[in-house]
């Protein structure tokens, strides 16, 4: 330990009984004060400012298991995070992984020469205190110490003053359920595509078990706001450019749409695993769904982009501006600030409504309102990526017809997939239920009510079904007016 200030002097009131006596103060940020009491009177000050040891092990929030405890260690050191954080709260709301967030303090030290009294060091300490409370004090330089005077005079020491800050970290460590959906390769490789974009936080460090990245300050979105009256001139007016901008992220020529990869990882584990699904469903129907349902998109030929996969409205954080809280309170979704999306772990190659869709499901009033004026704002920032500065050769009138064209068609796309977003979502908790079995009875009622769902939704998307004549009828529409365009074109060429 290194001693910054030593300080001798004759106690107004000696010690009696000839015991000797180690008193020792711990002060903000691990400093301490030591006072040495001996037989006479004699009393002697050690102040220093070494950091405490940090424990060996990390204090976990909730309980959390000796792996997860371990396995967060791990990602942390490897991530290049000396010792333990300072902080530790947990953020996982989801099901499939654990995310924490970490706080480390960081300095950055300036050397500044300031004065240090020590007087009377028995009954004066606090003064000593107070003078480094909110310094690090880590260099000294010597000492007058005038052993007959009750005043001790110690020379100014240079020392350095240590500004601290707080950097926070997001980790989050991939559970079992993610490892089986996810190839080593696929983990974390969509949350740094993400982030090289500007779509996500900022990745510092990823590896098969986990990611760390920043911290994004602010809330993520609920049904509510998605779904609010004034949402459509407030969150969902700044989410459009940025949906439209992940979805503009080229993509390999053809590629395969991940889902139905996940989907069947999962279904693979259920099988293997032998594990009962709730009474009434077996692996086969589920299996036999599934390849319905790929059959009739893959059959309606929709559109795939570069997709997050997970979309729901928890996945949006809402960067809050300064405003009163009260303010805020009222109608948060208002609020057109910027947003950003987390947890990337099923992104890929996704159809286009399938994302759309999942930001609007909700089991409460749907906005068709607010969907169709988010429909047609993502739109417009979808043409301005692939030809920001190119212009239409037809008139205003006939871009304004079509533009309503494309919006018809596009919400028609939109809700076409509704019966797959629920299929999905029981597919995972089955596969939840067969991983974990010890927690299946509170995963049980999930799945059922998802497989509900699907089962009152599954005939839309029917051959005759009325989101697939919705669709194509849209198509049509829309093709049929390209089609009169070009023929007048043509004409008046000719003629």
């Amino acid at each position: 330990d290194l001693t910054i200030a030593t300080a001798r002097a004759r106690s107004p009131a000696p010690v009696r009984g000839g015991v000797s006596l180690l008193l020792l103060l711990l002060l903000p940020h691990a400093s301490a004060l030591a006072v040495h009491v001996q037989q006479g009177g004699a009393c002697t000050c050690l102040l220093w400012g070494c950091r405490r040891s940090l424990a060996p092990s990390l204090a976990l929030p909730g309980g959390a298991s000796d792996s997860q405890r371990e396995a967060l260690s791990s990602l942390l050191q490897n991530a290049g995070y000396s010792g333990a954080p300072t902080r530790v709260e947990e953020l996982s709301a989801g099901f499939c992984n654990w995310v924490y967030l970490c706080e480390y303090e960081e300095a950055a030290a300036e050397s500044t020469p300031e004065r240090a009294e020590v007087t009377h060091a028995c009954t004066e300490a606090a003064e000593v205190v107070s003078a480094i409370e909110a310094t690090e004090l880590i260099d000294t330089s010597a000492e007058l110490l005038d052993d007959d005077d009750q005043r001790v005079r110690v020379r100014p020491p240079m020392r350095k003053r240590v500004a601290r800050t707080v950097r926070t970290v997001v980790a989050k460590l991939f559970s079992p359920l993610a490892k089986l959906r996810l190839t080593p390769a696929m983990r974390g490789a969509a949350d740094a595509s993400a982030s090289d974009h500007g779509l996500g936080p900022r990745v510092l460090f990823s590896s098969s078990d986990g990611l760390i990245t920043d911290f994004v300050r602010g809330r993520t979105l609920t049904e509510s706001d998605i779904h609010a009256p004034r949402a459509s001139r407030g969150v969902l007016r700044a989410l459009a450019p940025r949906l439209a901008a992940l979805h503009s992220v080229s993509l390999p020529a053809n590629p395969p749409v991940v889902l139905w990869h996940f989907m069947a990882q999962m279904l693979q584990q259920i099988r293997q695993s032998g594990a009962a699904l709730p009474q009434g469903i077996s692996v086969e129907q589920v299996e036999g769904e599934v390849l319905r349902m790929r059959s009739r998109f893959e059959e309606l030929q929709v559109l795939v982009v570069n997709g997050h996969g997970d979309l729901k409205p928890s996945n949006v954080m809402q960067q809050l501006p300064a405003v009163p809280e009260a303010e805020a309170e009222v109608d948060p979704s208002a609020l057109s600030t910027d947003v950003t999306f987390i947890d990337f772990e099923l992104a890929g190659a996704h159809y286009r409504g399938y994302d759309l869709f999942k930001l609007f499901r909700t089991s409460g009033q749907r906005s068709r309102k607010n969907m169709r004026a988010f429909l047609s704002e993502y739109l417009r920032c979808i043409k301005e990526h692939k030809a920001p500065e190119r212009r239409s050769p037809f008139s205003r009138r006939f871009r304004r017809a079509l533009a309503v064209d494309e919006l018809d068609e596009l919400q028609a796309e939109t809700l076409a997939f509704e019966p797959l977003t629920w299929l999905e979502a029981a597919v995972f908790f089955f596969f939840a239920m067969a991983t974990y079995p010890s927690k299946a009875h509170e995963w049980r009622p999930l799945a059922i009510d998802r497989w509900k769902c699907y089962l009152a939704s599954a005939h839309l998307v029917d051959c005759d079904g009325p989101a697939t004549r919705q669709l194509l009828a849209a198509r049509e529409h829309k093709q049929a007016r390209i089609a009169r365009r070009a023929r007048r074109i043509n004409a008046a060429v000719a003629a």
